[in-house]
């Protein structure tokens, strides 16, 4: 099922939570609505669901305008992320109620109803949970088993609200790989709304950035992280040192941290700096500098291997930063310069970790 939002917008009183947004959804297409809270992202989901009405603009569904279409009508299946299963019903009720409560006329038989659900209780890999209720299964047990009543209907879209959100970060880990594999195999055009760059970044073929109801950037993850269009984007898809030369300055250089290359001795145009803290997280470390021309802070990123070919270092050591790749947005213009190599270094005033 291919999607078309056309010039769509809506608004809560005064306030606009989707502005005029365009996009296209190819069939089987596994699409990311990325952004902060209040960017419009759970607002346009929920257009598409049918959930809300919009104000302007429509919504087609293989070039069929549906923007008028009841939820029913439009045959999507929705999860939410706090799971709204049933609580007196047993895992297979559940799964099985979007069947059951079907016009006598379309219900499948009983017979019928339970193969389905026996089909995706193995799909899902829960199929020993069948009799039990959901007060008695873990937080990700329980999303498998949302995921498997909404596709019992067969959904032509799917659509995903937050679904790891409330989940501990090894199980959204291992769900985020799950979930892949279930939409590679069933092909359903699959669209989820999440704030997490890394979760948008590892699942989805497109990633569509959004922010104050409007679309910053469409592109594959590839694309969006390593040709942002604009500084949101670029700041707002993993951690990166801000630089300006003045606080009124419109044009603004970005770095990222694993971009920075930390030496003991000077080698071409480095910056000398002070290290403020020293950060090990598993098998990445962070090390928190402070320049010694300036007095700003910034960050650099490095592997485990490197950091132990480069030890002993330890906080107040000095050490020479070489920014080997900076972008420069103007934010009146919003035009964007790359600065390769060593060219670009600037004496900054200001330097802000996001």
């Amino acid at each position: 099922m291919g999607i078309t939002i056309k010039d769509v917008s809506k608004a809560f009183g005064n306030f606009p939570a989707v502005n005029n947004v365009n996009l296209e959804i190819p069939t089987g297409d596994f699409v990311a609505l990325l952004g902060p809270s209040g960017s419009g992202k759970t607002t346009l989901l929920r257009l598409i669901a049918g959930l809300e009405g919009l104000d302007t603009g429509g919504i087609f569904f293989n070039d069929k305008d549906y923007t008028y279409k009841t939820i029913k009508e439009r045959n999507v299946g929705f999860v939410f992320q706090n799971y709204a299963l049933f609580k007196h019903m047993t895992i297979f009720d559940n799964i099985a109620f979007g069947l059951k409560v079907r016009p006598r006329k379309t219900r499948p038989s009983k017979k019928e109803i339970a193969d389905k659900v026996n089909e995706l209780l193995k799909l899902v890999q829960l199929e020993q949970l069948a009799n039990r209720y959901p007060s008695q299964l873990s937080g990700g047990q329980r999303q498998r088993i949302a995921l498997a009543r909404a596709l019992a209907v067969e959904p032509e879209v799917l659509l995903l609200d937050e679904p790891f959100g409330a989940l501990d970060a090894k199980v959204r880990q291992e769900l985020r790989h799950w979930l892949r594999e279930i939409h590679q195999r069933l092909n359903i055009t699959t669209i989820f709304v999440t704030h997490d760059q890394e979760e948008a970044l590892e699942m989805a073929d497109t990633v569509v950035v959004m922010n104050q109801g409007k679309i910053e950037q469409i592109g594959s993850p590839e694309e969006v992280y390593q040709k942002p269009a604009n500084a949101f984007v670029y700041s707002f898809l993993g951690r990166v040192n801000e630089f300006r030369d003045t606080e009124a300055s419109a044009a603004i250089s970005y770095i990222r941290p694993h971009e920075i290359v930390l030496r003991k001795i000077s080698q071409g145009n480095s910056i000398l700096s002070e290290v403020s803290h020293i950060h090990i997280i598993g098998s990445t470390v962070r090390v928190e500098l402070r320049r010694q021309d300036t007095g700003a802070l910034f960050e650099a990123e490095m592997s485990i291997e490197q950091y132990q070919n480069m030890t002993p270092i330890k906080r107040g050591d000095i050490l020479f930063a070489e920014f080997k790749n900076i972008i420069v947005f103007d934010h009146h213009l919003e035009n964007k310069l790359d600065h390769g190599g060593k060219i670009g270094i600037r004496n900054s005033l200001k330097s802000k970790l996001i």
